[in-house]
Formats: C-alpha cells, sequence, structure tokens
C-alpha cells in the first residue's frame, strides 16, 4: 500500500495518527511509521461506552511495536442530536490541539474507499449539493486521508500479515447509526440489485464531482461574500457557493441554511436564523454575521485610567495632556474634553427613546438611529456600548456628544477606544 497522498510530507515529519484500534487505523499507523514519519498515535476516548481501556491499550501496544509515541485524549460529546456528528467534531478537535502541541505537520485519519461510497449516500440522503456528493478530500488543511484509494478489505489483510488484532467497537452494530445501516443493510442490496460493487462506483462519481466542485471554487475567488449586490447579481450556483464559503466555520451549511441567507440578501427575509444561534441580517447593502447574544448586559462602571467589557465590546479611557497629533475618527476610538465630562463614567446600553447631539450636528438624534447609521445591526442595537456620564458622551460606532467636544481651551483629553472581544475575558 503506496501512501502516496502523503508525498508531500519530507522525511520525518511529525505527523498524528487518529487511532481507534480498528483495522483501518492500526493499518495507517503501520504504514505511517513504514514510511519513516515522526508518528504520535492518538487514540480518542468519547466516554459513550465501556471497554475503552481495552482498545486504549491496544493502540499504545501496536505504537510501541511500530516506533511511535501513543495517548489517550479524552473528551466530551455533550448532548444534543445526531451523536455521530457530535463525536466527529469531538474527535478531530482533540486530533488537532495534539497537532499544535507537538508541531505536526498534518493528521492522518484512515478513512478508506468504502468510508467514501458511505459518506456519498449520506450526503445523498441528506439533499446535499455538488460538494457534499464530492465526498470526503484527501487533503484538506492539516487533515489528510491517505487510504481513501484503498478498501476496507486491504487493511484487514494488512492487519492479518502483521499479526495485528484490531478491535471491534460494538457500536459498528448498530443498525440506528445511519452509517453502520448503510454499510450493513443498504449497500448489500444496492449491489444485489445492480449486480456489481457500487462502492467502487460511488468513490469514482466523488471524484468526477471533486474535479467540478474544485473548478466552481475557483469562479467565485475574489468576490465578497457580504456585499448583497455581488450575491443578487450571481448565478444561483454561484451565490450558494460564496455564501457556503462564507458561513463554513466551523461546519459547511446546509442547503436550507445558504437559501435562507440568500433570501436576506434579495431582501425576502429581514434575517436568517443560523445553526449555534447566530444570524444574518441585512444592514446597509451588507450581510452581517451577527453572534449569538444572551441576556442584556448590565452597565458597568468606567475607571479613567481603566477598561472593561461590555457585551462583545472592551472599552479603554485614558488621559493625555496634549492635543492628539493625529485626531481619531470617532467611531473606534474619541476624544473629549475631560473636563467637559460631568460625574462618574459608566458603559451601558442605550435607554429607550434615549437622544444625544452629535459632534458637528445643530439637533439631536435617536442613540438607536445612530447605531442603525453606523452599520449596527438591528439584533445588536440592544446592547451596543454608549459611554455615558449621566447622559451619553460617546455612542460608540459613530461620534462623541456635542457637550464634551474638545476647544481651544482644553488642556485634559479623554481618550475613548473600543475594540471587539474575540477570546473569553
Amino acid at each position: 500500500m503506496n501512501l502516496s497522498a502523503l508525498h508531500d510530507l519530507a522525511a520525518g515529519a511529525t505527523v498524528v495518527v487518529g487511532c481507534s484500534g480498528g483495522a483501518d487505523s492500526l493499518a495507517l499507523l503501520a504504514l505511517a511509521c513504514e514510511h519513516g514519519f515522526d508518528v504520535h498515535a492518538v487514540y480518542v476516548d468519547h466516554g459513550l461506552r465501556a471497554g475503552t481501556g481495552h482498545d486504549a491499550a491496544t493502540v499504545i501496544a501496536a505504537a510501541a511495536r511500530f516506533g511511535a509515541q501513543a495517548r489517550v485524549e479524552h473528551v466530551d460529546v455533550g448532548a444534543g442530536s445526531n451523536l455521530e456528528a457530535r463525536a466527529r467534531d469531538a474527535r478531530y478537535a482533540a486530533l488537532e490541539r495534539v497537532r499544535v502541541e507537538v508541531g505536526a505537520a498534518a493528521i492522518l485519519i484512515a478513512h478508506t474507499r468504502d468510508d467514501q461510497a458511505e459518506t456519498v449516500l449520506l450526503q445523498m440522503l441528506r439533499g446535499a449539493g455538488a460538494t457534499g456528493l464530492a465526498g470526503m478530500a484527501t487533503a484538506r488543511g492539516f487533515l489528510r486521508r491517505p487510504l481513501l484509494g484503498f478498501r476496507r478489505c486491504e487493511t484487514h489483510e494488512l492487519c492479518a500479515r502483521l499479526g495485528l488484532a484490531p478491535v471491534h467497537d460494538p457500536m459498528n452494530d448498530e443498525l440506528h447509526h445511519r452509517r453502520v445501516w448503510l454499510r450493513r443493510e443498504i449497500i448489500p442490496q444496492l449491489e444485489r440489485g445492480a449486480d456489481r460493487d457500487l462502492v467502487d462506483v460511488l468513490a469514482r462519481q466523488a471524484d468526477l464531482l471533486r474535479e467540478d466542485d474544485e473548478l466552481l471554487d475557483t469562479l467565485v475567488d475574489g468576490y465578497v461574500p457580504d456585499d448583497v449586490a455581488t450575491l443578487i447579481a450571481l448565478p444561483p450556483a454561484l451565490a450558494r457557493r460564496v455564501v457556503r464559503r462564507w458561513l463554513s466555520a466551523p461546519s459547511a451549511p446546509s442547503v436550507a441554511t445558504i437559501e435562507r441567507v440568500l433570501a436576506v440578501a434579495s431582501g425576502a427575509a429581514r434575517a436568517a436564523e443560523l445553526p449555534g444561534g447566530e444570524r444574518i441580517e441585512r444592514v446597509r447593502g451588507r450581510l452581517v454575521r451577527v453572534g449569538y447574544i444572551g441576556h442584556p448586559a448590565t452597565p458597568v462602571a468606567l475607571e479613567v485610567p481603566g477598561g472593561v467589557r461590555f457585551a462583545d465590546v472592551r472599552i479603554e479611557a485614558w488621559i493625555e495632556h496634549g492635543a492628539p497629533s493625529a485626531w481619531p475618527d470617532g467611531r473606534s476610538r474619541a476624544v473629549c474634553d475631560a473636563d467637559r465630562v460631568p460625574g462618574a463614567v459608566t458603559v451601558r446600553a442605550s435607554t429607550p427613546g434615549e437622544r444625544f447631539r452629535p459632534l458637528g450636528r445643530s439637533g439631536s438624534k435617536l442613540v438607536r438611529d445612530a447605531f442603525a447609521e453606523a452599520g449596527v445591526a438591528a439584533s445588536r442595537r440592544a446592547n451596543a456600548p454608549v459611554v455615558a456620564a449621566n447622559e451619553a458622551i460617546w455612542v460608540v460606532g459613530y461620534r462623541i456628544d456635542h457637550r464634551v467636544r474638545v476647544t481651544t481651551g482644553t488642556r485634559r483629553f479623554l481618550w475613548l477606544s473600543a475594540e471587539p472581544v474575540t477570546t473569553c475575558p
């Protein structure tokens, strides 16, 4: 068995091998070691059944025999629907953590041609488009599947030759798992009816569709995914592809989700809910991806100098005694006359009907209208930050209030900045 899919990896490169102790992954472990890689075999324990200690011991013993390092990673699959998908996501996340830790060049997964055929049928049952029916790619990012060209019977044969005793996962006997149902019942029945080996047929079909899929991907390179005018002008097949790319993290969106987003782009819908609690809204000709918002944020006191987090924004404040050499735009950074700020400073949400007098304007403006003009999505405005001292002094993302403006008499300059929070506090 020739692992040609790994030809671009340097001799002695560090690789992580996902190893369950089954025939496919044990064969991959042996082949990776034979190719001279620095192999780290990882058994991921999902905590879903008893007897995993024996399976892990099998992996550890095989790794020791072939000169690889081995470890066991315990993961929490969590509650929810689609156990197989949740277990897969948890497993891949664990393998990625190990890859980063050991500095590996790739993660090797033991999917075979039989797995590819099952994947194509699963995607067909879900109503997937070309991307789904193209099945699994041999290489995607750090993930490699070097056995996609080989049959499951070949990995069993290799294990027999090497005297390896693969473990048997009892979950592979449970027909309520769709992949098991396809493997044990549906594919054999289809093969009897068609009188041919459908695994190779389905895998070849996936190879052909993947070539088409990759070509279509090149046709949407360079398109701005959140630009409404761009999406509306594209042929539907390309528009769907642009949206799919945009929403592809952490997992590929369904066809139904993509259609809902396109409905927002066309104006047929106000918003599209995404799995996980996010949503897509249309704001001033652009699609905005809005993160999950829980309960309304509590007002927080802002010390000067100092910083606080409000909702998903970090607000900083400090005093300078000289005028700025370059004036900020007033949206993500602003400068006020510190001595015109009346009293203690807080960061809070706007109140119903709250108005302020924007710098450079003769009249007042609703704070919610200011947020809308600044491009803040409607569902975000309830928790969009306002820096206040009794009344608003800075509508974050828009501008400061006229009453705290800097003049020729200003001696102390209050600087305010706002940055989105991308990690946990």
